[in-house]
């Protein structure tokens, strides 16, 4: 994999640990990587993560005034879940994550085609570095488009920070949305009009989801929607049913297009027909494993792998962990 988390974001998240007293060298050696500091793949910047995580006690890195906890983002994970619609689970996260009365006043703010998710510093509250903003809003943001179906949920980003050096890498983090840096407050922009939209996973799934933080939000998320979502759903449809993949003819013919039509108009959207599987396949490789009893063996059966030993690799290659160790890694 290409290198994809700057080394900046990970001296930003050492730098929290390194005020409660461990020191970087030990973190990356426990997380098996290399002294000192450089970019990182996705893969073993949240295995770095998870470490950071463990060892403080605190699923903010100890980066903000006071921990958050291992347990509080399945609570409010579960918490945001319940709700009906995509509008009430925006307005449970912005209360609950106000609760926490940590270094941020959390606000959802009506403006009109658009609604605002905004985090305002508290004053005299500890902010480490600005990587105590992107956490949560990476978090939230990647959360909650999980929750609407990997629809995408937001349509603006903004950071009340300057530029940081690695600027660019935040396309990777926030997708092809507009961002601002310099802002007087960070926060997330959304379309009012999706709030009427349901919420699509049950509150157990979501804290299979947020239990392994930051596991599934800091894997690439393709949030998708449109003709893109159609073919992600009409694969794990057929997946599903068939325990196999369906090719691109047979996903074409479902949805009612020519194959070359499905081809094109999906490149148009950003996305190819294979990066579409292979999503479909990992979250149901998660979901299935952190929610049935089912054996690495049957799973593998059920995703259409040949055999275990193949999902194994793949699954390796998606989140840095063995299946079984995904599935034993609960907080």
């Amino acid at each position: 994999m290409t290198a994809l988390i700057p080394a900046q974001t990970v001296a930003n998240l050492l730098e929290g640990a390194a005020r409660h007293g461990f020191a970087a060298d030990d973190l990356l050696a426990r997380a098996g990587l290399a002294v000192p500091v450089t970019d990182l793949d996705t893969a073993d910047f949240v295995r770095l993560v998870r470490v950071v995580t463990l060892a403080l006690d605190d699923e903010l890195a100890g980066l903000q005034h006071r921990r958050q906890r291992i347990g509080t983002h399945a609570i409010m994970a579960a918490h945001v879940a319940m709700a009906g619609t995509l509008g009430a689970a925006w307005q449970r996260l912005a209360q609950f994550s106000d609760l926490m009365d940590n270094s941020f006043h959390f606000t959802l703010r009506d403006m009109g085609d658009e609604t605002v998710f905004e985090m305002t510093r508290i004053p005299r509250r500890e902010v480490l570095n600005h990587t105590a903003v992107d956490m949560v809003l990476v978090l939230v943001g990647h959360m909650m488009i999980w929750l609407g179906g990997n629809r995408r949920s937001y349509s603006a980003a903004w950071f009340d920070f300057p530029p940081p050096v690695h600027a660019p890498a935040y396309r990777r983090m926030f997708g092809r949305v507009p961002l601002q840096f310099g802002a007087p407050t960070s926060g997330l922009a959304f379309a009012s009009s999706q709030l009427k939209l349901p919420v699509h996973r049950t509150e157990a799934e979501a804290i299979a989801y947020a239990r392994r933080t930051p596991l599934d939000a800091f894997l690439p998320v393709d949030a998708v929607s449109g003709l893109a979502l159609d073919t992600s759903l009409a694969v794990e449809t057929a997946l599903a049913a068939e325990g196999r993949l369906p090719t691109m003819a047979e996903v074409a013919a479902t949805l009612g297009f020519a194959q070359h039509t499905l081809r094109r108009r999906l490149r148009r959207e950003g996305v190819g027909y294979p990066d579409i599987r292979t999503q479909v396949r990992r979250e149901m490789a998660v979901r299935l494993l952190t929610t049935t009893g089912d054996s690495v063996e049957q799973i593998a059966a059920r995703l259409g792998f040949s055999e275990a030993s193949a999902f194994v690799r793949a699954f390796r290659g998606w989140t840095g962990l063995t299946p079984g160790a995904y599935r034993n890694s609960e907080f």
